[in-house]
């Protein structure tokens, strides 16, 4: 066979592949085509929908931002495709004479169309406003910050912020430490909201007492311009507007609890690889992962312990007061077994991409074919390599939707790199191998153990993270099931922000929780409660000293 340059091989490649091996990478199901499809669906409904609005309920913040980064992986994807059709089209010219435009070449005519359609619709703020909600919570307005700025650097309209879950004043009533402390702290937070966004509408919303998914009927209490302009006459009041006798004390002990932290027993804790924390967004899941890897490596001082963010939205540098990266750090004031890490997914795959593809022009068209959303796979691979270097590995997750995927990940690409490695291995003759063929056949190794790993009860725990109310109780619902359809081991739950019962405003939440954490241990794992505290812990001390304080209902 004569020698070919890169492009003739592609070429070859292209023409022999055409009839269903490339086809059969774009039909496996990989992270990002539901950002994509949900996109295209926005445009649909934008054109055709007789409606004056469309209002959307995103995913949380970082997969929110991916979301609004698919109109340019849109034109990614039409671009990879065209280049592949100019290929045949120089094949088809030499052996039949003219083109003839085809079915393809309008396929990829419509996805770059729809890729800057959407991109204008997005940028356009007579048309499309992104309104922004957040808790009153420290690490809340950290994550806005980031959120916020990386939306309008991207030409997107945020003209409000709604900053929900305000707690209200009671009338009369005594003086509660609690509720004043509660008060006190979220305050500070919304003036702090109000000085970063000068310009913009901040809107607050009352927590509802008792919570109830049939009550959506919200009142807000204040509305203020940009120049601080009142816009109506509620407010949240001062901490002095608590003036009754009283206090509100937390009852240290309550019946059937049992102190510390315990998700399987000592015993079976020393011996988990993984242990993954997650949950609904707002519920507190950074918080617990962080303050469980404080204390397990405190508990494991001769074991190498890493605390790992896969949320695209990293807290963790919020939630330590420390700055944190790419890369694994230590922590002042952690122990010193302890290193922590934010993935930066699609670093890593930019990485990736640069460092195999380098000198096999021939398969970039073909990888660029997969769909968007390729960094979850990233974070696969990055617990791989983590599972191999460390004796524990906690894992900070996104919110629900998204970390079942992630665990969903570890076969579904398995299938991916299966299928890419037959293709290599189809024309090895034209392509040759060359270093990503090995090292797509040690990743498909690796991921046949991270599999097994993440099904064995003994190596991995999944703890799930929730509030005692209904919303993000039937979510858990939820989450628990698809883990054990996923045959992932969830030993126990994690109920944040528990109140103590004390002034009336607490006994009537505490109520409410108790319903809540009751309904929770019908699922038949351990409860975990860790209790309310405001303002919410940050730091090593802080969380360390709050984890200690968390206490088990047995199953």
């Amino acid at each position: 066979m004569r020698n070919h340059d890169g492009a003739q091989r592609l070429t070859y490649v292209c023409e022999r592949a055409a009839e269903g091996d490339v086809h059969r990478l774009l039909d496996l199901s990989l992270p990002g085509a539901d950002e994509l499809v949900g996109l295209i669906e926005l445009l649909r409904l934008a054109r055709e929908e007789p409606c004056d609005e469309v209002i959307v309920d995103t995913a949380p913040t970082g997969h929110t931002l991916r979301l609004l980064a698919m109109p340019e992986e849109l034109r990614r994807l039409a671009t990879a495709l065209d280049r592949m059709q100019a290929r045949h089209r120089i094949v088809a010219e030499t052996l039949g004479g003219a083109w003839r435009p085809d079915r393809s070449d309008a396929l990829i005519d419509e996805i770059e169309e729809q890729g800057q359609e959407i991109q204008a619709l997005l940028r356009d703020p007579g048309r499309t406003a992104f309104h922004w909600v957040l808790l009153p919570e420290a690490m809340s307005l950290a994550e806005t910050r980031d959120g916020v700025r990386t939306l309008e650097e991207a030409g997107l309209h945020v003209p409000e912020l709604i900053v929900n879950r305000v707690t209200q004043v009671t009338p009369k009533g005594p003086a509660c430490p609690l509720c004043d402390a509660r008060r006190e702290a979220e305050e500070k937070v919304i003036a702090e909201v109000k000085r970063a966004f000068p310009g913009k509408v901040v809107r607050l919303r009352p927590e509802r007492t008792p919570p109830r998914v049939k009550t959506l009927g919200w009142r807000p209490l204040s509305l203020r311009d940009g120049s601080g302009a009142r816009r109506n006459e509620a407010n949240v009041p001062s901490r002095s507007s608590a003036t009754a006798e009283g206090t509100c004390q937390p009852s240290r002990r309550d019946k059937g609890l049992q102190p510390r932290i315990s998700i399987l027993g000592e015993e079976a804790t020393d011996l988990l690889r993984l242990l993954f924390f997650g949950g609904k967004g707002g519920v507190g899941k950074t918080t617990c992962a962080i303050a469980a890897a404080l204390l397990q490596a405190e508990r494991r001082p001769g074991d190498r312990v890493l605390l790992l963010s896969t949320d695209p939205a990293h807290s963790l540098a919020d939630g330590l007061g420390v700055e944190l990266g790419d890369d694994e750090r230590p922590v002042p004031g952690a122990p010193a077994n302890l290193r922590v890490r934010e993935l930066d997914a699609a670093r890593t795959l930019a990485e990736w991409r640069a460092r195999h593809l380098d000198g096999l022009e021939e398969w970039r068209d073909v990888l660029d074919l997969t769909p968007p959303g390729l960094d979850e796979l990233s974070a696969v691979s990055a617990l791989l390599d983590a599972v191999a270097a460390y004796d524990l590995v906690i894992v900070d997750t996104a919110p629900t939707g998204h970390t079942l995927q992630l665990l969903e990940t570890p076969a579904s690409m398995l299938s991916w790199v299966q299928a890419l490695l037959s293709l290599m291995l189809k024309y090895r003759e034209v392509t040759g191998l060359g270093s990503l063929a090995e090292e797509l056949l040690e990743l498909s190794r690796g991921l046949r153990r991270l599999g097994e790993t993440l099904r064995d009860p003994a190596q991995t725990a999944f703890v799930a993270v929730t509030r005692a109310a209904e919303l993000p109780r039937r979510e858990t619902v939820r989450l628990l099931d698809a883990l054990d359809r996923l045959g992932i081991n969830v030993p126990a739950i994690v109920v944040d922000a528990v109140i103590p019962s004390g002034c009336p405003r607490c006994n009537r939440e505490r109520t409410v929780q108790e319903e809540e954490i009751e309904s929770l241990r019908d699922l038949g794992r351990a409860i975990i409660e860790a209790p309310a505290v405001f303002p919410p812990p940050r730091g090593v001390r802080a969380l360390a000293a709050w984890g200690r304080t968390w206490e088990t209902r047995p199953a």
